[in-house]
């Protein structure tokens, strides 16, 4: 029995990472009835065992799981087809793609393994071509149908997939020690472009191994900030003043409860020692009305613009009042690359920038 408990510790936690001071104890308990197995967990971290069927629900599924199949695999002379319904349902996220793993390495190479799941993290986006989407029509002489994933147009079906798709790309964000979180695209393109060209120029841009992470929008830095911290990441938020009070309120909190520090956020009126300042407003206004112009095909003139204030409000007003999308000029700007310079005073702005973000990460 010792034996065999040793042997389920060791394939258990190979796979079960969410807690790993455990270890699996197998004891015959004698009572009038007769013998009986009673299986229990230690926890070597506080030196005490339970019945199996006090952890929690999906340890005991995993548990089972195991040892059922280590029963199909002393079957050597058998060939198996695994079908699974929703497996690792009660798990955490985490010990989900624990279970993927398991799958992947031991059942896989061996069986044929087919399982249904509406959890994202029991889907490996490195492997869409595994995948089967069903959908059920409203069409009752049709049913429901199966189709490859990369297929499939229901919005709903393919949510999941989505999901996991953008958790592996969200991840992929954290691979640098030292992030720079900005609010949108447009953020990233212009940083990024000034950075190699004031490095062209033998000027500041930005330290090597900074990676720039557009979070989409003000009221997602504290939650982006929030998961860096867990990730134990070094991040600086480099933002437009604020016009939503809500969002504001919610970074301020952060700064009280020390889970980012104040001058580790930078706003674009700091560098420019003005009141408000968005992105655009580093750029000389003739330049950024220029990459105006030439993205939405207008013919504002720079004098229609007061160099006081922000110039993306002015730009709103001009357009009878409606937003337009900020990117559009950055894009506009990367189709220029070879063909257009900027003056001194833009230059030395994104300059001053690179130079504080630097000493902060």
């Amino acid at each position: 029995m010792e034996s065999t408990s040793n042997a389920i510790t060791d394939d258990l936690f190979n796979y079960w990472k969410t807690n790993e001071n455990l270890e699996i104890r197998f004891e015959v308990e004698h009572t009038d009835g007769g013998r009986f197995l009673n299986i229990r967990v230690y926890n070597s971290k506080h030196r005490v065992t339970l019945p199996l069927r006090n952890r929690s629900k999906g340890f005991v599924w995993f548990f089972s799981f195991l040892v059922w199949f280590s029963k199909i695999q002393g079957n050597k002379n058998e060939n198996y087809i695994l079908l699974l319904d929703e497996p690792g349902l009660s798990l955490h996220a985490a010990a989900q793609n624990d279970l993927l793993r398991f799958i992947d390495e031991v059942l896989a190479p061996n069986y044929q393994v087919l399982y249904t799941t509406h959890s994202p993290f029991m889907i490996d986006s490195l492997k869409l071509n595994e995948i089967r989407t069903v959908y059920d029509t409203q069409d009752k002489n049709v049913g429901s149908i199966v189709s490859d994933a990369l297929e499939e147009k229901d919005s709903t079906t393919l949510f999941p997939l989505q999901a996991a798709l953008g958790y592996n790309i969200a991840q992929s964000l954290y691979i640098s020690e030292k992030n720079l979180l900005v609010e949108g695209i447009s953020d990233l393109v212009y940083l990024n472009y000034f950075s190699e060209l004031l490095k062209s120029k033998g000027k500041t841009g930005l330290n090597e191994g900074i990676t720039i992470v557009p979070v989409g929008g003000a009221d997602k830095i504290a939650t982006f900030i929030s998961l860096m911290r867990g990730n134990e990441l070094n991040s600086v938020c480099l933002l437009d003043t604020f016009t939503d009070q809500s969002a504001k309120a919610r970074l301020d909190k952060m700064v009280v409860q020390n889970i980012i520090k104040d001058k580790k956020i930078i706003f674009y009126h700091d560098v420019l020692n003005t009141s408000f300042a968005d992105a655009e407003d580093m750029f000389d206004v003739s330049e950024y009305i220029n990459l105006y112009n030439g993205a939405f095909s207008k013919n504002i003139s720079a004098d229609d613009i007061d160099t006081t204030k922000g110039i993306m409000s002015q730009l709103r007003l001009l357009n009878s009042k409606k937003d337009f999308n900020h990117y559009a000029p950055a894009r506009y700007l990367l189709q220029l690359t070879e063909s257009i310079e900027f003056c001194e005073k833009t230059l030395s702005n994104f300059e001053t920038l690179f130079k504080a973000i630097n000493k902060l990460l």
